[in-house]
């Protein structure tokens, strides 16, 4: 099975997408399969893979082929929201892609990130560079310029999409957001974030603003 394979719309798919209006114009970066197409109106994926992004434009999706750590080929406040699942992980400087994603981002747009946990079997996937700590991925988003609104873990137990598939649930259960707190269970972080309304850049002298 090839790498995004494994990468396909998860189970617990609500997880991520509650956190958005489906009408919002939403930035996928690092979108893989771009499964997060079906639930967005407004959709545009971005992927450094041109494997990836032939597949989804096959299917008639809205994806980009661009090298995410080289910027982001969009102007300014383009996005109501962002999306970047398990992404930081794989890239060199995640400060510059965090950075790139506030600025095509709207005044008051949020983004959701989620990465593997500080764990040891974060390194069974080869192209893991580095795991985060809940601390970490807030002073990460926090000096990019970002509001932080909440930072969690997120069970990935093995099994997790085949116990999904039984329930048919949306959203994981109870049982799997409490399991996610103890320190032994495979997990990842989490976080939901906003940029500010105002910017405070504009109201500097020579920023443009009357």
């Amino acid at each position: 099975m090839g790498y995004f394979e494994w990468h396909q719309k998860p189970g617990y798919y609500a997880d991520i997408t509650h956190h958005f209006d489906p009408r919002a114009r939403v930035i996928d970066v690092g979108c893989g399969s771009a499964w997060l197409a079906d639930e967005f109106r407004n959709y545009t994926g971005v992927d450094s893979s041109f494997e990836a992004v032939q597949r989804a434009q096959g299917l008639g999706l809205n994806v980009v082929h661009a090298d995410v750590e080289k910027g982001l080929p969009f102007p300014d406040r383009s996005f109501e929201a962002a999306i970047l699942k398990d992404v930081l992980e794989h890239v060199a400087d995640p400060m510059a892609i965090v950075r790139e994603v506030r600025r095509v981002l709207m005044p008051g747009g949020r983004v959701f990130a989620s990465s593997p946990d500080a764990q040891r079997w974060v390194w069974h996937d080869y192209t893991h560079r580095r795991p985060f700590t809940r601390r970490a991925y807030r002073l990460l988003f926090a000096d990019a310029g970002f509001q932080v609104e909440r930072v969690g873990y997120e069970s990935v137990v093995p099994g997790t999409g085949v116990i999904s598939g039984w329930t048919r649930k949306k959203r994981r259960p109870l049982a799997f957001r409490v399991i996610a707190w103890w320190p032994w269970t495979r997990r990842n972080v989490w976080l939901l974030a906003m940029t500010p309304v105002s910017d405070p850049d504009e109201a500097k002298p020579g920023s443009g603003s009357t």
